[in-house]
């Protein structure tokens, strides 16, 4: 039986050969938002809409994925919203990165970098903010996505 400091303690694992991808998306994040400026005169116009759901208005998310909101975090005030979204279903890698390339298009996302093998890292950014979609296989033509979203400095 496992006592309750070992549960807290217990570390994520990820499959074989992912460990690169998830460190490159958390080290992304961390300066992305590391970098974050916010004039006073911008932050009306970078301020997302409330979700009334516990999501990103503007990151849209196929219908197969459900999301896990044990490993999901959102950090929300007057003038910000950012966190890590974690969601899991029945999905190929491929397939979900074709997804956010096609689709967050049309939410006023450029894609800035695109890396895909067994597993998928995709960089996004509109003004003000950055985003940064990992995608892992977890077997059985399932796929785990963590969608990062946070402010970045406007040049």
């Amino acid at each position: 039986m496992m006592n309750t400091w070992m549960k807290v303690t217990k570390a994520r694992s990820y499959p074989k050969g992912c460990w690169h991808v998830a460190l490159a998306g958390t080290l992304v994040l961390a300066m992305v938002i590391g970098c974050a400026r916010t004039p006073e005169a911008e932050k009306s116009e970078m301020i997302p809409t409330p979700a009334a759901t516990y999501r990103f208005e503007d990151v849209p998310i196929p219908r197969s994925l459900a999301i896990e909101k044990k490993e999901s975090f959102i950090y929300e005030s007057e003038a910000i919203k950012t966190g890590i979204l974690v969601y899991g279903g029945k999905a190929k890698v491929g397939e979900l990165a074709h997804f956010f390339k096609e689709n967050m298009v049309t939410h006023g996302w450029k894609l800035v970098s695109n890396f895909e093998r067994e597993d998928a890292l995709l960089t996004f950014s509109k003004p003000g903010w950055g985003c940064v979609i990992t995608i892992l296989p977890t077997g059985m033509k399932r796929a785990k996505v963590e969608v990062r979203v946070g402010p970045i400095e406007s040049q």
